[in-house]
């Protein structure tokens, strides 16, 4: 079973998949999260944040919780290899209810704006480690990132079930979309995930890593995290490897990226 998984995870493809690189050589990617702290170890890679979660704004890279620094550290040291990473910060200023984990937001057009603007960025892959409402406006606008050719890779959820979460979503994308479960360390699926469904088909799903992974909190403390929103930065990273060997990359650079995200008012964009 353990080696089943794995292979489907390596044989997992994409069709006309987005191969933007910087002019650095490094690949872009969008992680829509809680936002991102300026850690010593995410710093260099960190091109810019930007708030959709709040009409008033908030400071650049300093999250009101751990996810998203935790996420974004996870994608960077498993890539191996210089990525540029855009934190699209959607937590809602008034935090979570009750029985939920952050981030949260509860609008869905602002989900699908951050959505919507890390397409217009032209990024090679956008990670959402997040359940999301699969209301008519978050499929459509990840319909039509994954057009461009941006893979888009989401998190299958946490609840246990026989189905993932982000179901909807994925099939809008499909084939440029991914939805990851989590395996323990022993190559074993963890009780928690959302499993794909026995007879699904029209999405693509992938299993990694996402019990006790190793990863740093906002304050730069190690911490381990589980869940299928800690698997996902691990087949992102994995497919920008894949990227990476393209040989035919799109003439997106940096500059262009920074371009954008000024022309898209961007706030307190890291180190031009």
């Amino acid at each position: 079973m353990r080696i089943l998984l794995a292979l489907l995870s390596i044989m997992t493809a994409f069709s006309a998949p987005s191969t933007a690189l910087a002019a650095t050589g490094r690949p872009v990617v969008a992680v829509i999260d809680s936002g991102i702290a300026r850690t010593s170890e995410l710093a260099p890679f960190l091109l810019a944040e930007y708030d959709v979660g709040s009409d008033v704004p908030r400071q650049a890279f300093n999250p009101r919780y751990d996810h998203g620094t935790m996420v974004a550290t996870i994608l960077l040291r498993a890539v191996g290899r210089p990525v540029d990473i855009v934190s699209l910060r959607i937590d809602d200023p008034a935090g979570c209810p009750a029985h939920r984990d952050p981030p949260c937001q509860p609008s869905s057009r602002r989900m699908a704006e951050a959505i919507r603007k890390a397409g217009a960025l032209g990024v090679s892959a956008i990670n959402i480690s997040l359940a999301m409402e699969e209301n008519p406006q978050i499929v459509q606008a990840v319909r039509d990132v994954a057009a461009k050719g941006i893979v888009v890779v989401m998190a299958a959820g946490n609840d246990g079930l026989d189905h993932p979460g982000n179901l909807r979503i994925a099939k809008a994308a499909y084939p440029n979309s991914v939805l990851v479960g989590a395996l323990d360390k022993r190559g074993q699926v963890w009780r928690g995930t959302n499993r794909p469904e026995t007879s699904g088909n029209g999405y693509r799903y992938a299993w990694q890593l996402g019990v006790a992974v190793l990863t740093v909190g906002a304050n730069g403390s190690a911490v381990s995290a589980t869940g299928t929103s800690f698997a996902a930065p691990l087949e992102t990273a994995r497919l920008v490897r894949e990227m990476a060997f393209k040989s035919n990359p799109r003439s997106l650079s940096n500059s262009a990226v920074r371009q954008a995200l000024r022309a898209m008012s961007m706030t307190a964009a890291a180190d031009y």
